[in-house]
């Protein structure tokens, strides 16, 4: 066990509880990730050691925390439904909702280098589901789909509708859930934009991934479920599954919650990562890797997966709660082999996480410099990582009055002390476990580095 991060003394009332189980040289990006569940639903960044280095409650605001594509925080408003963007100063820069009439939904958006926005909404309409089903009804309603591309101005370049293209009687394996209620059709809860820019979408309830036309709107092809194009290889179909993620070369990289894992694998349900490689010539799905937590996780929902850059896979098993634990995040190596993990509190869920080299910055602070030792001729701060005091030499810089700072990675002074004509510091202190920049002013010098505080 690695340590119990509670961080109360840099940050709000609001934080995650969570264990380190796992650290054997991960991916070093910082980790983003918002808590559900009661009683706050924080929004946090853990640096690569598992340390908690930003934690805020922004209330109904905070769903889908991620860095998008356009190197920016994206996230949801639940009060009014749409979508924000945040700079590394915490401003937001833009807000983003659904036109002609739609009401954005929260499970994902995408913000494009373009300046361009790509969001969805559900759309109910009214079905006569009894003319397809013995238990269906006259006035049922059932849920369809609108996917809007906006331009920076958010005016709609693009909208197209699942009820041109997806038909309920084709699906004839989940009309027995219509009940009396609206019906959940196309319940979409990711989408990507694949390697030749038309889009992929994640359809949970009918356990298809589709891909879509980005300029005519027409189906291209359809894998998984009842109308799957592909049929499997070396595996069995994965099922509720959610976030597609376009590897390119015709390979995908999905979560499958597995709710029908047992009818295929005769065990326990169970969820995992798996990557696909899909013919489009014989129309076949081959398995090139999956993953299945040791605990053999079964999460029923939720839950996210992410390929880093060095070959890792990040897996989120967000939602354990019928096993009495929080979610799980785990990061694995090309063998499999577990180098990160971090575990909530039972009662604590996570939709999505994903890393990102990526931190925030007040405006004072060039992020860009050395995120090691300080280079000969500046400060030489030892030890580092450091627990509770560490060593600032400066001897070999002027004989000037020196002004040490120390910032959290977004931008918070947490220490500011001057010192005249002393060539040795030594720099007590009782920050909470994570990473933090040194800014050194020594005259008309001014230099940045890294320290890693331990438990």
């Amino acid at each position: 066990m690695f340590a119990l991060f509670c961080m109360f003394s840099l940050f709000g009332f609001a934080q995650p509880n969570y264990n380190v189980n796992i650290y054997n040289n991960p991916y070093p990006g910082n980790l983003f990730f918002h808590v559900g569940g009661p009683p706050s639903k924080p929004v946090n960044v853990v640096d690569s050691t598992g340390a908690l280095i930003y934690s805020e409650d922004f209330g109904l605001k905070g769903w889908g925390w991620q860095v998008n594509k356009n190197n920016k925080i994206t996230f949801f408003d639940r009060q009014s439904k749409g979508w924000f963007v945040m700079d590394s100063l915490e401003n937001i820069v833009d807000s983003i909702y659904c036109q002609n009439g739609f009401i954005a939904d929260n499970h994902d958006f995408l913000a494009l280098n373009s300046g361009n926005y790509i969001l969805f909404a559900y759309d109910i309409r009214p079905y006569a589901t009894d003319t397809i089903a013995p238990n269906g009804s006259l006035d049922q309603n059932i849920t369809g789909l609108t996917i809007q591309e906006l331009d920076n101005d958010h005016n709609v370049l693009f909208e197209w509708s699942s009820f041109d293209h997806f038909y309920l009687s084709n699906y004839p394996g989940i009309l027995n859930s219509l009940g009396n209620n609206t019906f959940d059709f196309l319940h979409c809860n990711a989408i990507e934009i694949d390697e030749d820019g038309n889009f992929l979408i994640s359809n949970r309830t009918i356990s298809e991934i589709t891909k879509i036309n980005r300029v005519t709107g027409e189906i291209i092809w359809r894998f998984g479920g009842e109308q799957s194009d592909f049929i499997f290889t070396n595996d069995y179909p994965f099922s509720k599954q959610h976030c597609i993620k376009s590897l390119g070369s015709n390979k995908y990289l999905l979560y499958d919650n597995g709710n029908l894992s047992d009818l295929f694998t005769g065990g326990i349900k169970r969820s995992r990562a798996v990557e696909y490689e899909l013919d489009l010539s014989n129309f076949t799905a081959t398995k090139l890797w999956d993953y299945v937590h040791p605990d053999s996780l079964f999460t029923p929902s939720i839950g996210s997966v992410q390929r880093l850059e060095n070959g890792n896979t990040l897996i989120n098993f967000g939602n354990n709660q019928v096993i009495n634990r929080g979610g799980v995040i785990t990061e694995v190596n090309t063998n499999n082999e577990i180098v990160f993990e971090l575990e909530l509190e039972n009662g604590q869920n996570v939709y999505c996480a994903n890393k990102a080299n990526w931190n925030f910055d007040n405006g004072t602070l060039d992020l860009t410099e050395s995120a090691g030792p300080i280079n000969a001729g500046k400060p030489n701060i030892y030890p580092n990582p450091s627990h509770s005091i560490f060593h600032v030499n400066i001897g070999s810089l002027k004989d000037v009055k020196v002004n040490i700072q120390i910032l959290s990675l977004n931008g918070r002074i947490v220490y500011d002390v001057d010192y005249n004509h002393i060539k040795h510091i030594e720099v007590p202190h009782h920050f909470s476990p994570g990473s933090y920049i040194v800014k050194c002013t020594a005259g008309s010098s001014v230099s940045h580095t890294n320290i890693v505080v331990t438990p």
